[in-house]
């Protein structure tokens, strides 16, 4: 006997190349998902090969930011819908509206970047966390950050899975296949230069680094958000020889881009995620990040493909670069290590993570009915 087809409304804010392989390996496993965007793409994104501006693939549609755009999708209210965070009234709104009509809904998102208004926003979260326990199915998260704050949030832990990006993999890279090289680390920064990137201190402990080995060198790829300000830090510090701006670059080079360096560090005072360590993963890259960031508490094991430093911490991020200069074959070994934990971020492998995920919250919503009924 035919099994209907699993139907899904995703809604999303814009589309994206991090997302776009996972939603193409549900399609895979005979998943009928529908797409709504309640965004368009901004120009600086599309200028770098993000989204797909106004063509869209078949099943995917951009919305008006309302409730009413469920109607787009004319069986709405047979489908589970992926709710995608919390952080507006639209948002809000859309979870309040699929709960008063009973239609079956997850939330479905990363960790929250702290604020000066943390208090306000709390009080937020957690009459939105109350949301999720009373109406929705559970609530997918982004990581294990992620699923500490839901629980703060009062959403109880069993209803609570983990679904992190997935992107699809650039290619592992054939250095791996030859004998360690021995030249001193090329160390790799990719993604928008701000404060919270933590670019102040990736100089600084560059800074640290040449002090005791002179030949490492640094690249800094992405968008200066600050005008240059980091550029001219680096020339103040002493850095130019060893500090190179690439500036942005097409989302389409980026594994290009990563091939050219032997550890790629991420030193964000947050991340909700950080894809580009999935992307640097991929190609068989040691990986340096923060305990800020979401993708590191799963895709870097400590001293096995990389290091996982406190976030602000200068002197712990120059002794994570230091040990790649001490022991050339380092970065090669690591990497060797990160491709293999990649085998478990695959969009294949998040799409049975999520089915799987699905089956076991019926059944935990089942024991549930079956209590009450008692």
């Amino acid at each position: 006997m035919d099994v209907a087809p699993l139907r899904l409304l995703i809604w999303s804010s814009i589309p994206t190349h991090h997302q776009s392989a996972f939603i193409a390996a549900l399609r895979d496993r005979n998943i009928d998902v529908v797409m709504h965007y309640y965004r368009h793409v901004d120009t600086a994104r599309l200028s770098m090969g993000w989204g797909a501006g106004d063509e869209l693939p078949p099943n995917e549609f951009y919305v008006p930011e309302n409730v009413s755009s469920v109607h787009r999708c004319p069986d709405w209210r047979d489908r589970i819908h992926i709710v995608p965070g919390y952080g507006s009234v639209f948002l809000m709104r859309l979870a309040w509206f699929l709960s008063r009509r009973g239609v079956t809904w997850l939330h479905w998102s990363e960790h929250s970047r702290p604020s000066s208004r943390s208090n306000v926003t709390f009080a937020f979260n957690r009459f939105y966390g109350q949301l999720v326990r009373r109406h929705a199915m559970g609530a997918l998260a982004i990581g294990e950050l992620a699923r500490r704050e839901f629980i703060r949030w009062g959403i109880p832990a069993e209803r609570i899975r983990f679904l992190p990006y997935a992107v699809a993999s650039l290619g592992a890279d054939p250095i791996l296949e030859t004998a360690p090289h021995v030249r001193d680390p090329h160390f790799l920064f990719l993604g928008t230069l701000y404060p919270v990137k933590g670019i102040d201190v990736l100089l600084l402990a560059m800074r640290d680094v040449l002090t005791k080995h002179p030949n490492a060198r640094l690249e800094l790829v992405g968008n200066d958000l600050l005008g240059g300000a980091y550029h001219r830090d680096a020339e103040r510090m002493g850095l130019s020889d060893a500090v190179q701006f690439s500036g942005p670059v097409d989302a389409r080079r980026v594994g290009e881009v990563l091939r050219r360096c032997d550890v790629l560090v991420l030193p964000s005072r947050h991340d909700g995620w950080g894809v580009v360590l999935n992307e640097a993963a991929s190609i068989g890259r040691a990986l340096i990040s923060t305990d800020a960031c979401g993708a590191a508490h799963h895709l870097i094991r400590p001293n096995e493909n990389g290091f996982r430093v406190a976030a602000g911490d200068r002197n712990s991020l120059a002794e994570a670069m230091l040990a790649y200069c001490r022991e050339p074959g380092l970065s090669i070994r690591h990497g060797a290590q990160s491709l293999r934990i990649f085998e478990e971020f695959t969009p294949e492998r998040n799409a049975t993570r999520f089915e799987e995920a699905l089956d076991s919250l019926r059944a935990e919503q089942t024991g549930e009915q079956l209590i009450v009924a008692k």
